[in-house]
């Protein structure tokens, strides 16, 4: 079928789609088309001055039909499935342009304050920096669902319909049987503990804040610095040698930059991270490294850190004299230190906090006020023992922490009420581990006396065993002893029970770190590597092991790629996350279709140059006596004809690019106002999701995901898509020979490849 019949067939179906949507006659555009299509390259309407043009389908905004040329309509006639996707982006139009409304007028001004803003903060005691409240969007760990309000894997035999919400599932990114786990395990901090972010990061900021001030001898004003706990996301990185804030994608390109609370724009993020030949980073080759002057925001707990650290950079620059060179007074020692001194110190005074306790006590105190109970976890913890997995805990918190804390997730009880029962849920617990060296480097190993607190020597992995009566564990299983016989009742572990049985140990059974849980009365370790928690779990490889956390860098990447273990992210920002995309899906829906519309049109485009560029060849090789024919006035006619067609598409090709850019905004303030979606960086994925997909064999919202699913489920990964794939249908642009276009080979011709 020639070129023309083809564009004149798909512009009859747009013309009546368009017809059926806005009750505008077509016949004149449809002639119009039909007489243009004689001619050697496409031919714009006939009428002059846009008489017949139709109403414009495409989401332009209110301003295009009278700024685009009469030629546009007949462009409109080039399309494929440009033209047929234009009547579903109409459709949408109107609903997402109302959320692109909502959107922007909710929008950060973030960047509207600037440092002026942060001057005026610093100066003041009463009033911190407010430019950012309206960045509240909800990020960060979030409760777990009510007990009830989905059934439970073991409840419900026959699963009812719809199907499961999307915030309850796991997802597969590598193919997980769980028949084939022998251990499971869990951290503690986010991720079977989902702290609330609004108590205790802001705990975090304020401790961290008082750290500065009486260590460091940073100004008081600090003290009136505001918290936005939903304000920084996972998955960005710190630029210390700049005090930039970054989101880049996985291709590591920076797609956002805010330097302080102030956004960079797009020349001069380019020109710093993007610019061909940049050295933002150690190797010049755009890899951000912590060696290069850069940190990574890869937990939650990493937040408070991220927020104050802008605040410190604004506070800086706002605290300079500017033209005058005056510093404000008590700001000295701001404008002493570089941007990656700030960082350094605002470390060190993280660091303190965990150190000297002060905010343990406060936890301590009142688990209720800074952590989410769950109700789901000692269900999932029994069904999983039950389903034969053994099961340990590998925390980097140390013992007296993750007894209040496990406590109180466990068992309800906090004070004077603790007990170590909580320890039957679990094989083996490893604290102290110091992730992720845990899973790199040997650390002397200590068996922890769970009544006492004390630590006791290994040597390598067998007991020590205390030369004084005194000093033994009243709990000590020693031949003859006051416990002899008492091993099995003594310990919590039946996996060390059994390996410290009548049986013989076996040689590389781990026989020496069983007899040390066994002469120290019980299952809980500090220090150590992965080496000494594989011979206790019994396993021979990593990929026996499913270790669930939530740090991408400690719990996962490391595991993953150091060991072998399988892994299991856990991100809690992922409940809000799908419920928002949810929301915008028709939004995201016209974002593919604009997407693919402008690739279309800079195709048409890049034809009418070439025809018009031959065109004018042909006829200056004739004028030169080159031999060729003289232009006749149809091939004139055909070149203004072409021209026309091409100044129209640029209009509209313009049009198109700036509604798609001010819906991608929209879109992306649809999720995180400031830092969009987690997963995303305009249309490519982003480097934490890039992260997550090649190291996280499953990641989910919230561990209690866990109950609703068999403990010996075979996840099943999804099929991977390539570019060629997802164009969309492919059957109708492939050519399949004599059986036409868009006719698959039928079942008994298509080679399965069993």
């Amino acid at each position: 079928m020639s070129g023309h019949r083809v564009c004149t067939r798909l512009f009859w179906r747009h013309a009546r789609q368009l017809a059926q949507q806005q009750r505008t006659p077509f016949a004149l555009c449809g002639s119009s088309l039909a007489s243009a299509s004689s001619a050697s390259t496409f031919r714009p309407a006939s009428a002059p001055g846009g008489a017949h043009r139709a109403a414009s389908p495409w989401p332009f905004g209110p301003s295009s039909c009278s700024s685009s040329s009469s030629g546009s309509t007949a462009l409109r006639c080039f399309g494929s499935s440009g033209s047929a996707a234009a009547p579903a982006a109409a459709q949408a139009t109107p609903a997402v342009t109302e959320a692109a409304h909502a959107s922007a007028s909710t929008s950060s001004p973030a960047s509207a304050s600037g440092r002026d803003g942060a001057a005026s903060s610093s100066s003041s005691s009463s009033e911190g920096p407010q430019r950012h409240v309206y960045a509240t969007k909800g990020y960060g760990s979030h409760p777990p669902p009510r007990r009830g309000s989905v059934p439970l894997w073991t409840e419900d035999a026959i699963p009812r319909l719809p199907r499961m919400p999307l915030q309850r599932r796991i997802f597969c990114n590598r193919a997980l049987n769980m028949k084939q786990i022998k251990a499971v395990g869990y951290d503690m901090d986010y991720t079977l503990a989902q702290y609330k972010p609004d108590t205790f990061e802001g705990l975090a900021h304020k401790e961290t804040v008082s750290k500065l001030i009486e260590v460091f001898r940073y100004p008081e004003e600090l003290r009136s610095l505001d918290f936005q706990w939903d304000y920084m996301t996972k998955g960005l990185i710190i630029d210390k040698e700049r005090g930039n804030m970054l989101k880049v994608d996985r291709h590591n390109y920076v797609k956002v930059a805010y330097h302080g609370f102030e956004e960079l724009s797009a020349e001069k993020r380019k020109a710093i991270y993007n610019a061909h030949g940049s050295t933002h980073s150690a190797n010049g080759g755009g890899v951000f490294e912590e060696a290069g002057g850069y940190a990574m925001v890869d937990t939650l707990f990493s937040l408070a850190e991220a927020y104050l650290y802008m605040q410190l950079v604004d506070m800086k620059d706002g605290s300079s004299g500017g033209s005058s060179g005056a510093v404000k007074p008590g700001f000295e020692v701001l404008q002493r230190k570089s941007y990656k001194d700030l960082y350094r110190d605002l470390r060190t005074a993280v660091d303190m906090c965990h150190r000297d306790g002060s905010l343990k006590r406060a936890v301590a105190a009142n688990p209720e006020k800074f952590i989410h109970r769950d109700e789901n976890l000692v269900h999932i913890l029994e069904t999983q023992r039950a389903a034969g997995r053994t099961l340990f805990l590998a925390t980097n918190s140390l013992f007296d922490y993750t007894n209040v804390v496990m406590n109180f997730l466990l068992l309800g009880k906090t004070g004077s009420q603790k007990t170590t029962d909580w320890l039957k849920y679990f094989d083996v617990v490893m604290v102290g581990c110091a992730k992720p060296s845990f899973f790199q480097h040997r650390a002397p190993l200590f068996s922890v006396d769970v009544n006492t607190g004390m630590l006791r020597n290994t040597d390598n992995g067998a007991p020590i065993i205390p030369i004084d009566e005194q000093d033994m564990s009243p709990t000590l299983d020693m031949p003859g002893g006051p416990g002899a016989g008492s091993a099995a009742a003594a310990l919590r572990n039946p996996a060390l029970a059994a390996a410290t049985g009548a049986a013989a140990l076996r040689p590389g059974a781990g026989a020496g770190l069983r007899a040390a849980a066994l002469g120290c009365g019980g299952n809980v370790f500090q220090g150590g590597w992965y080496g000494d928690l594989h011979k206790m779990l019994g396993v021979t490889e990593g990929s026996q092991v499913l270790y669930i956390g939530d740090h991408i860098y400690g719990d996962i990447v490391k595991s993953k790629k150091d060991i072998g273990w399988r892994t299991m992210l856990v991100v809690p920002e992922l409940e809000l996350e799908l419920e928002k995309a949810g929301r915008s899906a028709k939004m995201a829906d016209e974002l593919r279709q604009l997407r693919q519309l402008r690739d279309e049109y800079d195709d048409r485009i890049q034809r009418l140059k070439w025809s018009i560029a031959q065109s004018g060849a042909a006829a200056a090789a004739a004028a030169n006596g080159g031999g060729g024919a003289s232009k006749g006035p149809e091939a004139e006619e055909a070149t203004r004809d072409a021209q026309q067609l091409l100044e129209a598409a640029e209009v509209d090709r313009a049009q198109l690019k700036a509604r798609h850019s001010a819906l991608l905004r929209a879109h992306h303030k649809q999720f995180h106002p400031i830092w969009g979606q987690l997963m995303k960086t305009g249309h490519q994925n982003s480097r934490f999701a890039h992260q997550i997909e090649r190291y996280a064999c499953l990641y989910t919202s919230h561990v209690c995901n866990l109950a609703f699913f068999s403990p010996d489920k075979s996840w099943m990964g999804r099929m991977d898509v390539m570019a060629h794939e997802a164009e969309g249908e492919v059957w109708d642009a492939v050519d399949l020979g004599p059986e036409g276009p868009g006719t698959p080979p039928s079942g008994g011709e298509m080679d399965v490849g069993v």
